[in-house]
């Protein structure tokens, strides 16, 4: 019996041209390689593949489980890709993987290695966050909602990690914390009625903006954050959902994506913010987004989306 397996769609968008292309699966994350030559993509069914345009590779992850998250160590150029129940896998840059034991089988959503590549941070839910490095790995405490995505601060020793604002029976929770490597400590930055889902900083590492929706009035939130305080970005913000931001590493401009909360409610789109307004470049009522990231010297943006991507699980 034939199976037909969920599309999910790569959005390339380079000199102000659109280019998509469509795989087979659902995939969920992307990252580079060290060589920014290879994309590496991770997804449901324990799935990773490498891309280069029309190339393609399949990697083994030595699991079954949905993959969710996905970083490579800017050091030594090893893959850390996280995943449901638990998972958690280290490939080297020869693609032989093993598996790190971790402290829970809570769903992790995401990893992101320091920018020295000393340590990684893996983020899930119930308020997991853990450290990865040299030493094993470490339970950082003080949340205890969904955390959703981490964002190392340039020329520093913190990360902005996001949370939902409630955790389990509706207590409410810190929607935006700080890790600092020095105090290996959570600090509660932010409360509201918003699930923060993505954040980036600017390259100066002054101001980053965080993504998000109000879970109360299902409107967008876009907001700039200074490292003490939240201003709200101004946009058409009814029934939009954003989950995910990238700042481009050589400019101001900044690409954000849109999920849907339930299907017939949102649009999976993509937006550039120019610091003053946004503009949107595409709006697919079939594909929702999960992961956008511009190249390493800001000349090229991915994203990428599925037909099953939504608010809940991207």
């Amino acid at each position: 019996m034939e199976v037909f397996l969920l599309p999910s769609m790569l959005l390339h968008y380079f000199n102000a041209n659109l280019q998509t292309k469509k795989l087979p699966g659902i995939f969920r994350s992307f990252t580079w390689d060290r060589t920014g030559e290879w994309l590496i993509l991770v997804g449901d069914e324990g799935r990773i593949l490498k891309l280069q345009g029309e190339r393609s590779v399949d990697l083994a992850s030595g699991t079954r489980q949905n993959l969710r998250g996905i970083s490579v160590n800017p050091a030594d150029g090893a893959i850390l890709v996280v995943g449901n129940a638990g998972s958690a896998i280290l490939l080297d840059e020869d693609a032989e993987h093993r598996n790190i034991n971790v402290p829970t089988s809570q769903n992790l959503r995401a990893v992101t290695w320091s920018p020295d590549g000393t340590l990684a941070l893996i983020a899930g839910n119930r308020g997991t966050l853990l450290k990865y490095s040299n030493e094993g790995v470490q339970v950082i405490h003080g949340a205890r909602a969904n955390l959703r995505h981490v964002a190392w601060r340039p020329r520093s020793n913190s990360a902005l990690v996001t949370s939902n604002c409630f955790a389990e029976e509706f207590l409410p929770s810190p929607n935006l914390f700080n890790y600092d490597t020095a105090t290996q400590e959570l600090t509660s930055l932010n409360e509201g009625r918003a699930d923060l889902i993505g954040a980036d900083w600017q390259p100066d590492g002054k101001v980053a903006l965080v993504v998000g929706y109000d879970v109360v009035w299902h409107n967008g939130v876009i907001a700039s954050f200074d490292g003490k305080n939240m201003s709200s970005v101004e946009f058409d913000n009814k029934r939009v959902y954003p989950v995910g931001v990238s700042c481009n590493p050589t400019s101001q401009l900044a690409a954000i994506i849109t999920v849907a909360a339930q299907p017939g409610m949102g649009e999976g789109s993509v937006y550039l913010w120019n610091s003053r307004s946004l503009r949107r470049i595409f709006s697919s009522n079939e594909f929702f987004f999960s992961t956008v990231a511009w190249n390493k010297d800001g000349s090229q943006l991915f994203a990428l989306s599925s037909s099953a991507t939504r608010t809940f699980n991207c």
